[in-house]
């Protein structure tokens, strides 16, 4: 009986112990206040954590932003023709891209920025082109997305077909 009685008042000891180690957490859930679900330890900055200033009421106005940051637009100069020859160019690098030699996601971020500059011109000169060279961007975005450099070749064998029939060397 002694060995069960020392077993049992260490096991009660451990579990005192180890109950005194919790997160305090303050449940305010109906304050306004937005650190009222925050712990005592995220509140004093404890886990890593801190608060960013002392005020924590709600932006009512404005936009958060580094106004140092570059701007990430580059505005698109040259007629539908040229920037389609651009596109074709960039689609003809997404294969290798793709396949791990290069920042892909960048590249169809400019072929979609691109096709979304010329879009209407298009459709005002070669209506009968715009599906098809939409499919071929598309077909680029999943490539992309799903890692697939075959499909790259592939969207960039049909652009080139279809910017032969825009420019007229088809």
């Amino acid at each position: 009986m002694g060995i069960k009685m020392c077993v049992s008042t260490a096991a009660l000891a451990a579990v005192a112990v180890l109950a005194g180690c919790g997160t305090t957490v303050v449940d305010n859930s109906d304050s306004d206040d937005p650190t009222a679900q925050l712990s005592e330890a995220e509140l004093t900055g404890g886990e890593g954590r801190e608060l960013a200033e002392s005020d924590t009421s709600p932006l009512t106005t404005g936009v958060i932003g580094d106004p140092g940051a570059p701007t990430t637009t580059i505005p698109l100069e040259g007629s539908a023709a040229e920037v389609l020859l651009e596109i074709g160019i960039d689609m003809s690098r997404l294969s290798a891209e793709v396949a791990g030699d290069g920042d892909e996601d960048a590249t169809i971020a400019r072929i979609e920025t691109s096709w979304a500059a010329i879009t209407d011109e298009i459709k005002a000169s070669h209506p009968e082109l715009v599906n098809s060279i939409q499919a071929t961007i598309d077909m680029a975005r999943t490539a992309v997305d799903k890692n697939r450099p075959a499909d790259a070749d592939k969207a960039f064998s049909l652009l080139n077909d279809l910017i032969d029939k825009f420019t007229g060397d088809s």
